[in-house]
């Protein structure tokens, strides 16, 4: 370890020290001390690895101010040099991998050539084209890396949308029953999630230890600290603190009331901020996602013929639509999900919950299937199928034969297609047996440019409708098999877990309801067991009622178990296979109550309930909010997207060909003399040459790139709308599987209604 390094633990104060330790809370309420170090974040680790071995790479680094403030904001225990020697690795290796990699493509790849086209000759240009996206990708990770802390700690101030009003409540809830802040803090501390229960954990922690010489003291800092990024929550431990010293219950109350509508209402003007400020970015991630797409798949092979560069090269086109555009998408993507505020976590169904069918089971009736025969069987039938269907058509030619007509034509054949225009299967072949080579040699075309005229001949020939020899029932056939494979797959491996999840979704919004009856019962001076055994019979339709009341009354009353045994004993209790964390800790609030007393556990219900119901129209009012944003989406990404990409795909080929046409006539303006200076001197073939269609993708090619954009369209969408609306794993992979088969089928029938108009495809 460096000196400095060392020095610098030396000079750390004992509480700074111990600061470092925590104490697992389950542990510590079960008596029992388990000391712990604190984790090191693997940001942190890896500039302190890396200092280490490189100390000289972070000498006279520094911070600046906001690296400074999140560094001390997220407790890191990181130095300036440390976090500047990861920066200047990160600097120097990405450097020398990009070297490398354009080393590699000089000497082993044909892009330098392919730029070369596109660059035209003009000096220097193709080495900027190959150089400047690794230079803004070194650039990109140097950034990444020097912006870490502040995003991180941005992060964290977002979440803290969600966890303020929770921690407050809790800090009120307590403050109710019993004014003192000490025990408000730490029940707090106990019941709350995030950083902010955290630093109110090693804000006990550190006033033991001396660090501060009250609790009322290391609020304060706590306050001001986390003033800077939550206002709100600043105001309200101010009033908190504050409740303490009013002289009636009620003037206490009154306070108390109104911290927490001042601190919910500032949560939704946040919240509201947030959704309207989500409107642009989602914008312009239609534009990049969806709308740029459909301009460039007609202006690459508009370009491509016009400017004589490869741009429709079928390379090209899967970079940009399959490899560029998705990432960017998805990257973009991902920073608006990362400031969304998380307001709802919905429980996580293990794989083993009771009650799910065995893994890669399907329940068909009342037995079960084996999800991996069923999608090999898909898989087979539709590949299978899709094959028959090229060949044979429907119906199947080998039964009414080759000229009568068929609902679904059979994809035509080079050969076919050749023999029955030219009676020369070998028409385009490069050699005397070729008719086209033949008649060119005839007319005197020099040799060196024979090759290139045949090429576009035979590409101009094959995007016209009548000789179209693009199989589409193949590849749409592969397309809906491989999408039919994701639907089967994903949603028969995730229904099951999602129906137990929403079952437990309307089991913790039925708490909710319960928590008053429950209440209201102990205010009577009612023992728990007869308000629990109550509510059971006043709300006997609630899953609630059988599934947790029922359990706890039967381990009570049949099994002579205590509450807080009947509740969590690991074997029998009725939470046994709960995974609701919102039932578990309101529970654990329950039991820890009565203990108090009816009345007091009573009073903590009321409160409990009212703070589930404001983080209940927190989470709510956010997905009304984004509604609109995430609709508009979902329409686009589903339906309008695949007709348009399915017509402009149809209408590439044809403006393809008009332009072909087009140049051959070798003027424009005929009804102007030729030297007039008019429009009619400019020719086409002035921007247009054959060796610019060299390089054009076929129909085939350009089915096969759009069909896979689409896909990862679908996926990119469907997972930035359902990860906005609400943070659920199972929602999103189940939203894939039904809507993808629906995109891909929207595309495959727009291309097929669009070929039809324009030249005929189904009907032979």
């Amino acid at each position: 370890m460096p000196k400095k390094k060392k020095l610098r633990r030396m000079e750390s104060s004992p509480g700074e020290l111990y600061g470092e330790i925590t104490v697992a809370m389950d542990d510590f309420e079960e008596g029992e001390r388990k000391l712990t170090k604190k984790a090191v974040h693997p940001f942190v680790g890896l500039c302190q690895g890396i200092y280490r071995r490189f100390p000289f790479l972070g000498s006279g680094g520094q911070f600046n101010e906001e690296n400074k403030d999140a560094v001390e904001f997220l407790e890191w225990p990181l130095t300036a040099e440390e976090f500047a020697a990861a920066s200047a690795f990160t600097l120097y290796v990405s450097a020398v991998i990009a070297v490398l990699i354009i080393f590699i493509i000089f000497l082993f790849t044909p892009i330098p050539q392919m730029v070369g086209e596109i660059a035209q000759g003009i000096p220097f240009l193709d080495l900027f084209y190959i150089f400047i996206p690794f230079l803004v990708t070194v650039f990109y990770l140097v950034n990444y890396v020097q912006t870490y802390p502040a995003k991180e700690a941005k992060k964290e101030q977002v979440k803290a949308l969600t966890y303020v009003p929770e921690i407050v409540g809790y800090m009120i809830m307590s403050m109710k029953l019993v004014p003192n802040l000490e025990k408000a803090i730490e029940f707090s501390a106990e019941h709350g999630k995030g950083k902010i229960a955290n630093d109110f954990k090693k804000m006990i922690w550190d006033t033991q230890l001396g660090v501060y010489s009250t609790l009322s003291e290391a609020l304060d800092a706590l306050a001001y600290r986390w003033g800077k990024f939550s206002e709100e929550f600043k105001k309200a431990l101010m009033m908190v603190r504050a409740s303490v010293i009013e002289n009636t219950e009620a003037k206490r109350y009154a306070m108390l009331d109104n911290t927490m509508n001042e601190v919910l209402e500032s949560i939704r003007a946040k919240m509201e901020q947030y959704a309207r400020d989500l409107n642009q970015p989602s914008v312009m991630l239609f534009y990049l996602g969806v709308l740029l797409p459909l301009i460039l798949i007609i202006v690459l092979p508009v370009g491509s013929a016009f400017s004589q560069a490869p741009m429709a090269d079928p390379l090209i086109l899967f970079t940009i639509y399959n490899i560029l555009i998705p990432l960017m998408t998805i990257v973009f993507a991902l920073q608006l999900i990362n400031q969304r505020p998380p307001t709802y976590k919905p429980p996580q169904i293990p794989d083993d919950y009771p009650g799910l069918p065995p893994k890669w089971k399907m329940v068909v009736g009342k037995g079960l299937i084996d999800l991996r025969l069923v999608i090999a069987g898909v898989l087979i039938i539709g590949i299978l199928g899709s094959v028959f269907l090229s060949t044979q058509g429907l119906p199947p030619r080998f039964l009414i034969g080759d000229d009568n007509p068929q609902l679904i034509k059979y994809d035509k054949s080079k050969e076919e297609v050749l023999t029955n225009k030219f009676n020369n299967p070998l028409y385009f072949e490069l050699s005397e047996e070729g008719g086209l080579y033949r008649e060119l040699i005839g007319r005197g075309v020099p040799a060196d440019s024979v090759e290139d005229q045949i090429r576009y001949e035979e590409k101009i020939f094959f995007m016209k409708s009548e000789n179209d020899i693009a199989p589409y029932n193949l590849v749409f056939g592969i397309l809906l098999t491989l999408s039919m494979v994701v639907f089967f797959y994903l949603y028969f491996t995730n229904i099951y877990k999602k129906r137990v999840q929403d079952e437990i979704m309307q089991m913790e919004s039925e708490f909710k309801e319960s928590l008053y009856i429950i209440a209201s019962r102990m205010g009577e001076n009612k023992p728990i067991e007869e308000a629990l055994k109550h509510v059971k019979n006043f709300l006997p339709n609630y899953k609630i009622s059988d599934k947790l009341f029922g359990r706890i009354m039967d381990n009570i009353t049949l099994m002579g178990m205590p509450l807080e045994a009947a509740v969590f004993d690991p074997n029998y209790g009725a939470l046994k296979d709960n995974p609701s964390s919102v039932i578990r800790g309101a529970m654990k609030l329950l039991v820890d109550s009565v203990s108090l007393g009816v009345n007091v556990a009573a009073r903590s219900m009321i409160s409990l309930s009212i703070q589930l119901t404001n983080a209940d129209k927190v989470n709510k009012n956010l997905k009304v909010l984004v509604s609109d944003i995430t609709g508009m989406m979902k329409t686009m990404s589903i339906f309008i997207a695949p007709i348009v990409l399915g017509i402009t795909t149809s209408l590439q080929r044809i403006v393809i060909v008009t332009i072909s046409q087009l140049a051959s006539s070798n003027m424009v303006g005929n009804d102007l003399p030729v030297g007039s200076g008019g429009f009619s001197d400019v020719s086409l073939t002035s921007f247009f040459s054959v060796e610019s269609f060299k390089s054009i993708a076929t129909p085939t090619e350009f089915i096969i790139i759009v069909g896979i954009y689409i896909l990862e369209l679908v996926f990119i969408m469907i997972f930035f709308t359902s990860k906005i609306e609400e943070d659920n794993d199972l929602l999103f992979k189940i939203n894939f599987a039904k809507f993808l088969p629906i995109a891909i089928a929207v595309f495959v029938i727009t291309m097929m209604i669009s070929n039809i108009v324009m030249g005929g495809f189904l009907f032979g």
